[in-house]
């Protein structure tokens, strides 16, 4: 299995399809403008050559003319890989899980949400197909002053993403419970023991193991850390599978909740004031656990977990009820016992 250097494509220039008359098709669709035409496009790719992406990424800016409006619009082109570990691999199921949400999913979330005056923010969708290459095209929220950001430093600040993840996990439930199926939403690369996992985890699972040797005073470690290492597949596939015996509720999660998956606006002072989460491409009908572990775990600096990880768990719940009970859902709400039952049996992940 190669190395992150050679896990993905990045390509300098994107394909020849990618054109003035499939952005005409494009936009006219989405702008509901049959004369609309491109005046010219600029491109430049996102990430540097080489780098591990499981998407290729392009920034375009389209000058466009028609009946209706001309203008300039501000796009991020995502593209399933050709080549590289990953497109021989996964991509695929990750492409297709991110088609599926934005073709269908996102829209009802999106519809519900902001009729009930609870909106979630996401990117707009201006396409999403699969000919001639699985493609998706978002607005770019770059020029609007969205931005990335390290770890979230400060409890005050978590809260917008706490809110946004809450929101999105009140609607998959809701939907749920209307006659809306989410669990083709499912991996079975743990179950299968896919040889990226070994890539991914096992590697530096044996790695941790073998430094943990010669760490004094850490002996007593080596042994759990081996068990571990000879199940973690087992582990994760009960954590992952919406079926696992004993689940107490199931909701959609994002699956790939980290801070690069996130952009943020920020005050005069630079505090976070919005958040908002991107990438769909392992969105999981399973417990909620696997995101509110990303928060904890890859979200919030070690210190606001330390000091607030009980608070964000409760204003997690919070918001999730709240958006429950604005939705007008009239069933059983899962309570903070069931939200503890559900991260206690899922602490692998912590």
């Amino acid at each position: 299995m190669g190395d992150a250097t050679t896990a993905a494509t990045n390509p300098a220039t994107p394909p020849e399809w990618l054109n003035d008359a499939f952005l005409e098709t494009v936009l006219r669709k989405s702008e509901g403008d049959r004369d609309l035409h491109v005046v010219s496009v600029e491109s430049t790719p996102v990430g540097k050559p080489g780098e591990y992406l499981a998407s290729q990424l392009f920034r375009l800016t389209v000058q466009y003319g028609g009946a209706k409006q001309s203008g300039v619009k501000k796009l991020v082109v995502k593209i399933q890989p050709e080549k590289g570990v990953i497109a021989d691999s996964m991509d695929s199921s990750l492409f297709k899980t991110e088609l599926k949400m934005y073709g269908e999913y996102l829209n009802k979330m999106e519809s519900i949400l902001g009729d009930n005056e609870r909106p979630l923010k996401l990117p707009k969708c201006v396409h999403a197909g699969t000919v001639p290459q699985p493609t998706i095209i978002l607005e770019d929220l770059a020029p609007a002053g969205w931005k990335g950001h390290d770890l979230i430093e400060s409890y005050e600040e978590a809260k917008p993403i706490t809110i946004e993840i809450a929101r999105f996990h009140a609607a998959s439930f809701y939907l749920s419970k209307n006659k809306t199926d989410f669990e083709s939403f499912q991996t079975d690369v743990f179950e299968k023991k896919h040889p990226l996992l070994d890539w991914m985890f096992g590697k530096n699972l044996t790695a941790f193991i073998e430094a943990l040797r010669t760490w004094h005073g850490c002996e007593q470690f080596v042994e759990p850390f081996e068990r571990v290492s000879a199940d973690y597949c087992d582990r994760l596939h009960n954590i992952y599978s919406c079926k696992t015996p004993g689940r107490v509720y199931n909701v959609l999660n994002h699956g790939d909740f980290h801070a690069k998956n996130l952009l943020h606006q920020f005050n005069d002072e630079g505090a976070i004031v919005e958040s908002r989460f991107l990438d769909f491409q392992a969105s999981c009908w399973s417990t909620p656990a696997i995101d509110l572990y990303y928060l904890l775990n890859n979200i919030v600096h070690y210190k606001v977990k330390a000091a607030h990880k009980d608070d964000l768990i409760a204003f997690y719940h919070a918001e999730f009820t709240a958006t429950l009970k604005a939705l007008g859902f009239l069933g059983y709400i899962p309570t903070m016992l069931d939200l503890q039952i559900e991260l206690l049996r899922n602490g692998f992940l912590g």
